[in-house]
């Protein structure tokens, strides 16, 4: 539900301490930045909201991390599910369902960057769009994207 709803990449998630989220804003803010790829600012809906309150008494004490499992296990379980499914899914292909259904609810393509972490590098984007965490959250409330409803 989090790869699903957020736009992040696999380690990114995997990544994610406990400070780089302000859950009663819903809004992540991943550490995340390498030559070649950086993070912003991102939110999840209220299906993952309900899902991390079921799931987070269950983590394990001593590691501040969210989601306590690496990419690799992460990515090999996707694999196992989608054998026994039938149905090939991976975290990317969650990222890029993300990306396709935001904007079919109307965001704009600058938006959906901004949430996948690809802020544009345009004058028109850097200096007409805003890309504010208060603006980025009015853009995704007003979304409200959904995966099981």
């Amino acid at each position: 539900m989090f790869l699903a709803t957020s736009g992040l990449r696999t380690g990114e998630v995997t990544g994610l301490e406990m400070d780089d989220v302000d859950f009663d804003k819903r809004k992540v803010i991943p550490n995340h930045e390498s030559t070649t790829k950086r993070s912003y600012v991102t939110f999840y809906n209220d299906e993952t909201e309900e899902a991390l309150n079921k799931y987070l008494p269950k983590r394990k004490d001593g590691d501040s991390r969210i989601f306590q499992v690496s990419s690799n296990p992460l990515q090999k379980s996707f694999r196992k599910t989608s054998e026994r499914s039938g149905v090939k899914i991976t975290p990317k292909t969650l990222r890029k369902w993300f990306a396709k259904e935001m904007r079919n609810l109307g965001v704009s393509g600058e938006h959906i960057d901004a949430f996948a972490g690809r802020l544009p590098q345009s004058v028109r984007a850097k200096h007409y769009t805003s890309y504010s965490p208060e603006r980025l959250k009015e853009i995704y409330t007003r979304a409200d994207i959904k995966v099981l409803n």
